[in-house]
C-alpha cells in the first residue's frame, strides 16, 4: 500500500551545516545529498524505515519560525531529487515565543496532525508518523496522537542511532466520555479559538463528571480568562471526532416495535434516543453493552450513562435494533424476557433515517 509518511521537522539540518561551516542553501543542499544521514536527523529517520521513491509520499510539519521554513525548503529540495513526492504544512504558533507555544502552538500541531491522518487514510493510503525533528513537545503529542489514531510513530534515537518503532495499540481507549458529553465538546468548540470565558465553562462543568476537566486548560487574554482543550484533549476530540465520521455509514435498522416507539416520540425525547443510537456506532459498543438475564441474541445499551437504552445485535455489518426504552420497570421486563432472531424476520426492520 502507498504510504504517507508525516514528519516533524527540526533544524539539524542548519545546526550541522554550520559545524561544517556552511551557510548557503546551495552548500546546505550539497551536503545533503553528499551526507544525507549526518546532515538532517529527518532524513536519517526516513531512511531507516526505509523510503521508497515514486511510491511514498512526506508531509512536512513545520514551524512558524524562519530556520524551518528554509529546513522545509531544503528537504523538499532534496527528497524530489530522490523522486519522492513531499510538501510542508506550517504550523501557526509553533514558534520561539512560550505562551503561544503553549496555548496555542502545540493545540495547532495536534489538529494539523490529525488532519493529515484523516486526509491520507480517505485517500486509502497507509500512514506514518516520523517523529524525530522538532521541538520535544512536538515528538511527545505526536507518539499521543499516533496511539490515539492507532498509527505506527517512528523515530530515530540519538544515543543508539537506530529506528526506535512505536507500533499502533491493540487497545481501544474508551470514547465513552467523550461521547456522551458531546454536546459540551461542541459547545465548547463553538467558541472564539474553541474557548469559551472561565465562568461560563465552570458553570457547566458542575453538571458534568470531573474526568471532562481533565482535557481542559486555562489561558489568559487581554480580555479575561478563558477555557478551550489541553493538547492532550486536543488529541483526544480529534481522534473522537475523525472515528464518529467514519462509522456514520454503518447501517441502523428498527424493529416494528422499535420504530413504533420512535415515530410515537416528542422532540425532547426523539433528541435523547438519536444520541443514543448515533453512539452505538462507534466502535467501543461492546464495552458499554450488556447482556441481560434474559439472554438471547440482543445486547443493552449503554450500561450506566443516561436513562435512555436500546436493545440491538449486529448482524452482515449492520446494526439492529429490537426496542428503544428507558432505565425503569419496562427496560427490566426486557431484560428478563430477551430478544432472540427466532422471534423476528430481518427484512421487517426498516432504516433509521436520524
Amino acid at each position: 500500500m502507498a504510504r504517507t509518511i508525516i514528519t516533524t521537522v527540526g533544524i539539524s539540518l542548519l545546526s550541522n551545516a554550520q559545524r561544517e561551516g556552511l551557510t548557503e542553501d546551495g552548500e546546505i543542499l550539497d551536503f545533503l545529498r553528499r551526507k544525507p544521514a549526518e546532515a538532517s536527523a529527518e532524513i536519517n529517520s526516513l531512511e531507516g524505515l526505509p523510503l521508497r521513491p515514486g511510491e511514498d509520499e512526506v508531509r512536512l510539519l513545520v514551524s512558524n519560525t524562519p530556520e524551518g521554513q528554509r529546513v522545509a525548503q531544503l528537504l523538499e529540495g532534496y527528497l524530489k531529487e530522490r523522486g519522492v513526492s513531499c510538501s510542508h504544512k506550517t504550523i501557526e504558533g509553533l514558534g520561539y515565543e512560550a505562551r503561544g507555544f503553549v496555548d496555542y502552538g502545540l493545540k495547532s500541531f495536534v489538529h494539523a496532525l490529525a488532519q493529515e491522518v484523516s486526509v491520507a487514510r480517505k485517500r486509502g493510503r497507509e500512514v506514518l508518523i516520523n517523529a524525530t525533528g522538532g521541538f520535544k513537545a512536538e515528538i511527545a503529542y505526536a507518539t499521543v496522537v499516533g496511539l490515539v489514531f492507532k498509527v505506527p510513530v517512528y523515530y530515530m534515537h540519538e544515543r543508539f542511532k537506530e529506528i526506535v518503532y512505536l507500533p499502533p495499540t491493540p487497545l481501544n481507549w474508551d470514547d465513552a466520555l467523550i461521547a456522551w458529553h458531546w454536546d459540551f465538546f461542541q459547545w465548547l468548540m463553538e467558541g472564539e479559538g474553541e474557548t469559551r470565558p472561565k465562568a461560563e465553562v465552570e458553570s457547566r462543568l458542575k453538571a458534568l463528571p470531573t474526568e471532562v476537566g481533565m482535557l481542559l486548560e486555562e489561558s489568559k487574554l487581554d480580555s479575561g480568562v478563558v477555557v478551550g482543550f489541553s493538547p492532550l484533549g486536543q488529541a483526544y476530540i480529534e481522534a473522537f471526532r475523525l472515528k464518529r465520521e467514519e462509522v456514520q455509514q454503518i447501517p441502523i435498522l428498527l424493529s416494528p416495535k422499535a420504530y413504533r416507539e420512535w415515530s410515537d416520540m416528542d422532540p425532547s425525547s426523539r433528541e435523547k434516543f438519536k444520541r443514543v443510537l448515533e453512539n452505538l456506532r462507534l466502535p467501543n459498543r461492546r464495552l458499554n453493552s450488556e447482556l441481560k438475564s434474559g439472554g438471547g441474541d440482543a445486547l443493552a445499551y449503554p450500561t450506566g450513562h443516561v436513562d435512555e437504552r436500546v436493545f440491538y445485535a449486529e448482524r452482515d455489518g449492520k446494526l439492529y435494533v429490537f426496542a428503544l426504552t428507558r432505565h425503569g420497570p419496562e427496560y427490566d421486563r426486557l431484560c428478563k424476557e430477551g430478544f432472540r432472531w427466532e422471534d423476528h424476520e430481518p427484512e421487517t426492520f426498516v432504516p433509521w433515517e436520524g
